[in-house]
């Protein structure tokens, strides 16, 4: 059965274990990154679940999906988006972006903001058709590093 659930400091084990997942399949085990991630002790995962809220999806204890959210002044950030392969095309994303909108929301954010790769046509497309807006692109003065930038108010 598929669960999807905010994780707080004391859920550090399931939050990294569904970080790792994601990191895993998005770069690889001998990636510098991935080695960075694995090697975080407990107290950098509770201070992160302590600030920032990370949500889960688990189909049993098997990692799914996850994302996270964090304030940036009157706005948010979703980030670190990633669902398991075999769960995409299965409503999750929309079930994980929900719910970081719910805590944005919660928290009083005006905008929430994501940055995304520009050749991810697959993940620009799906924040699009959940409302998101691209503001900025690689190649503009502000574009992030190369990334895409979108946005979505939450009015």
């Amino acid at each position: 059965m598929r669960t999807v659930r905010r994780l707080g400091p004391d859920d550090w084990r399931a939050a990294r274990a569904v970080r790792l997942a994601s990191v895993r399949d998005a770069f690889g085990e001998r990636s510098a990154f991935y080695r960075e991630q694995a090697g975080l002790e407990e107290a950098a995962w509770r201070a992160v679940l302590t600030g920032h809220a990370r949500f889960g999806a688990f189909d049993d204890d098997v990692p799914a999906g996850t994302v996270g959210w964090r304030p940036d002044g009157a706005d948010g950030v979703l980030y670190g988006m990633w669902v398991h392969p075999d769960a995409r095309g299965t409503g999750l994303a929309v079930e994980l972006v929900d719910a970081v909108l719910a805590v944005a929301r919660a928290h009083g954010s005006r905008t929430l903001r994501l940055k995304v790769e520009p050749g991810n046509a697959r993940a620009r497309a799906f924040y699009r058709k959940t409302g998101f807006r691209t503001v900025e692109a690689p190649g503009d003065d502000r574009a992030p590093a190369g990334l895409v930038l979108m946005e979505r108010p939450l009015g």
